[in-house]
């Protein structure tokens, strides 16, 4: 990863924990799976905005 800017997000407790849960499971660190998702979201909106 380059240039890297930290950030704070407020997550509610019950997701928090899903998704460090989520985390382990696909041996990752809460971050990592965090910054999956979100580029997931990412290249599916780019593709929804492409058409």
């Amino acid at each position: 990863m380059s240039d890297v800017s930290k950030t704070t997000i407020n997550l509610p407790s019950d997701l928090k924990k899903e998704l460090k849960i989520m985390a382990i499971r696909e041996d990752t660190s809460l971050s990592g799976l965090i910054l999956k998702m979100i580029n997931e979201g990412y290249e599916s909106r780019r593709k929804d905005s492409d058409e």
